[in-house]
């Protein structure tokens, strides 16, 4: 840099120093000596003005660097608040559906009915689907009033084995096994023909066994393996009775 600016100060200055009176002869090496010092000094400067201009460049492309840097971090951060309110609008909306679903088995259960007939057309249905509705959602203490007061007041429905299955599944879910198993052998007993009964004698089995009645558990495989050998609840005995042994 310095072979490039030194002619061209030295042939800039050399004129003005001229025009100004100042005789520069050239032999004198006190002048040229001078003018070489000026030009230095200049260059000096400009080396000076270089690196200022470098720092500064260097502050700006750090200060643009925290800006993007803030920029992402604001981001991330709206990203997670609209996920925290879709989730509190979603567990809202949940709260809301259990809600009304307990209104309705307090509304089902409280007042005992006379009969089916006291209802309006289609209840029983609505009432079915509110009940496996809390089972699927894991309300199951709902689940259990609701199934309770569909057997009630419709016994003779086309879903009561159905009902009395979940019912029973309610009870196992909540870790209520004694209840469970009762439900269970009712749907055994009052609906023998039902595509149920493997389905509950597996969970009469697999209830004794959580309550330590390993013999009872066993008999009940074996029963279920014997009479609906080709069954899928049948197939789970047999893997249940093989971890016995």
């Amino acid at each position: 840099m310095k072979q490039q600016f030194r002619p061209i100060f030295a042939f800039v200055l050399l004129p003005v120093l001229l025009f100004c009176g100042c005789k520069v002869p050239l032999d004198d090496r006190q002048a040229v000596v001078e003018v070489k010092n000026q030009v230095a000094s200049l260059e000096k400067t400009l080396a000076e003005s270089v690196m200022v201009q470098q720092a500064l460049q260097k502050q700006v492309e750090d200060l643009q660097r925290r800006f993007d840097e803030a920029r992402d971090q604001l981001l991330k951060q709206d990203q997670r608040i609209r996920v925290l309110v879709e989730e509190a609008t979603e567990g809202r909306e949940q709260r809301s559906s259990r809600e009304k679903l307990v209104e309705r088995a307090e509304k089902v259960v409280e007042p005992r009915l006379e009969s089916s007939a006291a209802l309006p057309g289609g209840a029983h249905e609505r009432l079915y689907e509110d009940s496996l509705t809390a089972y699927r959602n894991g309300d199951y203490e709902t689940s259990v009033k609701l199934f309770a007061a569909y057997l009630r007041d419709f016994p003779d429905s086309s879903r009561a084995a159905n009902a009395r299955y979940w019912l029973g599944e309610s009870y196992y879910s909540l870790a209520q096994y004694a209840q469970a198993i009762s439900e269970f052998k009712r749907v055994q007993s009052d609906f023998p023909k039902s595509p149920k009964v493997p389905d509950a004698l597996l969970k009469i089995a697999m209830s004794f066994q959580a309550i330590g009645g390993f013999d009872a558990a066993r008999a009940t495989y074996a029963a279920l393996i014997q009479k609906y050998p080709a069954s899928s609840s049948a197939a789970k005995a047999k893997k249940a009775l093989a971890n016995f042994e």
